[in-house]
């Protein structure tokens, strides 16, 4: 992967497909004082009562209907939706602009013509030691039918010389970014973040492992959902590539509810594992109210959820 990819990868935020991966490790940097802005969830939000609904909305925003190979998660089209997904429209929308390789300490200001029509513009400078910061501005940016509108800062450092390239990513939502397309209309809240670092590089310049910290609301058509300080790891060396969690909140229910991940399980040991047609295997635990729990099995490429509801280590619910 060489200069100017990684300005794609940073779009992706939580999907990470393979062929969008980049590189990282060590400090994320710092955003510009001046651009900040904070991710607010419900102050109200409650823990997640421990019915198998409330479970099978935590499927839906980790393993349902894996469709989309190499995506975190792809649910079905019946208007329950999740961040993944809704990054991942957004990535997919920029994916085929050829950005300019950014030089290396030249500072740019260019506006992209998209493929069908609306412009990205581009904003920023970079050096090796110092890193480097662009602001992308979406206005109207149709690419293959689906049309960007918002803001996104882009902060990249850690330079790596054998690489030729930054190997470590932070992307924040300076506004709303809007995806929408004659079959679904997203919305990506302002002060989203991803920060993506890669911890081993292969021969063919592409990453093997990286580790990736996300806090992200989504909404599309008009269901909201999102994580809060969730950490994932992502390992692409063999043919089937494998994601496990770490840490994190799971929001449900239009934000109303949150679970949070089981830090007591190991999920490297269980993590989800994706094949030609999209997951085929993996286990995740995540706590309920009252120290109940929920476990997502996903077994031939279909995903279960079963429900502790008091936390005794017996599953008694499942659907």
């Amino acid at each position: 992967m060489k200069k100017g990819q990684l300005l794609k990868l940073s779009l992706v935020a939580s999907t990470l497909m393979i062929g969008l991966v980049g590189c990282g490790g060590g400090d994320s940097g710092s955003l510009p004082a001046q651009e900040a802005v904070s991710l607010s969830f419900p102050s109200n939000a409650a823990v997640a009562q421990p019915t198998i609904e409330n479970a099978k909305r935590v499927k839906e925003v980790v393993a349902q209907d894996q469709q989309k190979t190499y995506s975190i998660n792809a649910v079905t089209t019946s208007g329950s939706q999740n961040i993944a997904v809704t990054m991942e429209k957004v990535a997919l929308a920029t994916s085929n602009i050829d950005l300019p390789a950014y030089a290396l300490n030249e500072t740019l200001n260019q506006t992209l013509e998209c493929s069908n029509s609306g412009t990205m513009n581009l904003n920023g400078s970079g050096s090796e030691k110092g890193g480097a910061s662009f602001t992308v501005i979406f206005n109207s940016c149709d690419n293959d039918g689906v049309v960007l509108n918002g803001r996104v800062l882009t902060t990249m450092s850690n330079y790596n010389q054998t690489f030729g390239d930054y190997t470590t990513i932070t992307t924040e939502y300076l506004s709303d970014v809007t995806a929408s397309s004659s079959e679904f209309t997203a919305k990506i809240y302002k002060g989203t973040t991803e920060i993506v670092q890669i911890s081993n590089i292969n021969g063919y310049d592409s990453a093997n492992t990286l580790k990736m910290e996300l806090s992200a609301i989504s909404e599309v058509n008009a269901k909201k959902s999102g994580q809060e300080g969730a950490i994932y790891y992502f390992d692409f060396s063999s043919s089937q590539p494998k994601m496990y969690q770490t840490a994190g909140k799971i929001y449900i229910n239009n934000l109303e509810a949150y679970v949070d991940y089981d830090t007591s399980y190991d999920m490297s040991k269980t993590p989800f594992v994706f094949g030609n047609y999209g997951l085929e295997s993996g286990e995740a635990r995540y706590i309920m109210a009252d120290g109940a729990k929920v476990k997502i099995v996903a077994e031939s490429g279909v995903a279960k959820t079963y429900v502790d509801a008091d936390g005794d280590g017996t599953y008694e619910k499942s659907e």
